[in-house]
């Protein structure tokens, strides 16, 4: 199978978006039409959010193509696609997502999902973020009042993202 079109994800999402763009990478990918079935790889937080749960009755009962759902971090799940091991990927990691369709592993992206990320550290809030409205800005005052911060590390989404806040921090 090839891959498929990327799209970023997360949690919330508008759902005629997420469905638009499995139907475009049924019509992309005619072999899949063929074999009955298309894989998706997606980020867990999209699987464990019940949106898949939700849509893929959906279109399996307009198009009689199975959707086979593959949950796994970001990074893993544009390895997939990048086995060609995937028809469609769900992600949330722009520098990745774009590194990927440079390298030729995709065919469109969607951006069709956004993040909210939320701050939670101690009670005592040593660098005085509670309350910020802007996470770059609370991430910019963690690193100025040297309070530790600590990423999950898990080649996810989240964890890119994550990443790329602290280095714009100037931590």
């Amino acid at each position: 199978m090839a891959s498929g079109i990327l799209g970023r994800g997360a949690a919330f999402a508008t759902t005629w978006r997420l469905l638009l763009a499995l139907f475009i990478g049924c019509a992309v990918f005619g072999a899949q039409a063929q074999d009955r079935f298309i894989t998706v790889a997606s980020t867990t937080s999209t699987e464990d959010s019940g949106l898949f749960g939700y849509l893929v009755p959906i279109f399996e009962k307009k198009t009689g193509i199975q959707v086979r759902v593959l949950a796994l971090g970001t990074g893993q799940a544009l390895d997939v696609g990048r086995r060609g091991d995937a028809d469609v990927v769900f992600v949330h990691a722009k520098a990745a997502e774009e590194k990927f369709m440079a390298e030729g592993h995709g065919v469109k992206r969607f951006p069709v999902m956004y993040n909210d990320f939320v701050l939670i550290g101690p009670k005592s809030d040593p660098a005085k973020v509670a309350g910020s409205k802007n996470i770059l800005e609370a991430m910019i005052k963690i690193a100025a009042a040297e309070s530790p911060f600590v990423s999950r590390g898990d080649r996810s989404g989240t964890h890119m993202a994550e990443l790329e806040l602290w280095r714009g921090s100037g931590a």
